[in-house]
């Protein structure tokens, strides 16, 4: 399960280009007849990356400052694992809501397939010595055998804030009327990927990008994500 983000960056400048365009979203169904072969389904933590710059990241650093080579790789080090552990937070989160989700907007005729509970899939990958860190370098087949499903529910997230959101706000407040459009907006982008554990094949995947101060909060794109998601989700009754 490698860690992509190339897609991600992708999408997100797509969606920042198209200026007015507030989501988009496209399906691809690759191997629908082995899909109803599937019993059960586990939803793993998502892959999260962070590029966004908010006002808690901003320091005062004293009158001063320690500017010297190792100061300044102290202070990017430190950034670096508080955007880790951020990342880590957030995929757990977006597991949990995803699943809390599709149980909340399933249709009315249910789904197919069983979803496991995310504890006790998270249960199942601790016990086996499968952290989020070292996910990525499990086979399929490994997955399979520690959680006992017959596919894996995964995504990777982009959460991108080019500017603090009260900065952000008030330049497009206080700048010309004209000028504003061209401060970029807050955006996440996120890829949904279905894979079938007997093979490692990519069966399914939802790609879907969303602009606005909303986009960044976990519960609203989890929201937004499985609503979009709806008509095009391969168990659907």
């Amino acid at each position: 399960m490698p860690r992509l983000y190339k897609p991600l960056l992708l999408a997100a400048t797509l969606l920042l280009a198209s200026g007015c365009a507030r989501h988009t979203y496209t399906a691809t169904m690759l191997e629908a007849p082995a899909l109803t072969a599937h019993r059960t389904v586990a939803i793993m933590p998502f892959e999260v990356a962070l590029d966004r710059l908010r006002l808690r990241d901003i320091r005062y650093a004293g009158p001063t400052p320690d500017l010297s080579e190792a100061g300044l790789r102290r202070v990017q080090q430190e950034w670096t694992n508080a955007q880790q552990r951020d990342a880590r937070q957030l995929g757990y989160q977006l597991q949990r809501l995803v699943l809390a989700q599709l149980m909340a907007q399933q249709p009315a005729r249910g789904y197919t397939v069983a979803f496991q509970d995310v504890q006790e899939t998270n249960r199942r990958l601790l016990a086996a010595g499968i952290s989020y860190e070292n996910l990525p370098e499990h086979s399929m087949e490994e997955l399979r055998q520690v959680l006992g499903v017959d596919a894996l529910l995964s995504g990777q997230t982009l959460l991108y804030q080019p500017l603090p959101n009260g900065l952000n706000l008030a330049a497009r407040v206080l700048l010309p009327s004209e000028l504003p459009i061209a401060i970029p907006s807050n955006s996440a982008t996120t890829n949904l990927m279905l894979h079938d554990c007997r093979n490692g094949r990519l069966l399914w995947r939802f790609d879907y990008a969303r602009a606005g101060s909303s986009s960044l909060k976990p519960e609203r794109l989890s929201k937004d994500l499985v609503h979009a998601v709806g008509p095009s989700l391969p168990y659907r009754r």
